[in-house]
């Protein structure tokens, strides 16, 4: 019998953090409180781009279930880049451009208005692997650029 390779293993654990970033980001967007609180570890740390500090997966979930509801969000994600801080620590920073506009604007065929500011972030994380799974422990996010998009009537 032959040991699995240890990059082959590394690769297993980097999809499984990977699939957890996205996870976590489609739950904020949709509005899944129960799907983000399963990625969430119990002593989760959310520190968001206005500072506001979230401590505990119930101020997570209570934080954006307060979130209007007419808000539309979509998260983009990529550029992921991952380091080992131990055996059971990964910090991964993800570059996040965050779309936003209204549920109760008009679905046309091309999609709804989005909103005339868009903004580039990121995502610093910090993963544990704790009881046979990865949780995200820390989130800090913080935007890096915004651009605001001047629409003119048309005549």
């Amino acid at each position: 019998m032959t040991e699995t390779p240890k990059f082959l293993i590394q690769a297993a654990h980097e999809q499984a953090i990977q699939g957890l970033i996205v996870r976590a980001n489609w739950a904020i967007d949709h509005g899944d409180m129960d799907a983000l609180m399963s990625c969430l570890h119990p002593d989760v740390t959310f520190v968001r781009p206005d500072g506001q500090v979230l401590q505990g997966p119930q101020a997570v979930r209570d934080a954006y279930a307060r979130r209007d509801p007419d808000r539309l969000t979509r998260h983009l994600l990529s550029n992921v880049h991952m380091r080992w801080l131990s055996t059971c620590r990964v910090e991964a920073h993800a570059s996040v451009l965050l779309w936003m506009g209204r549920q109760s604007s008009e679905a046309t065929v091309s999609g709804r208005l989005a909103e005339p500011v868009q903004k580039l972030g990121e995502h610093r994380d910090v993963f544990i692997f704790y009881e046979d799974r990865w949780w995200l422990l820390q989130r800090q996010s913080e935007f890096i650029f915004f651009v605001e998009i001047f629409l003119y009537p048309t005549v």
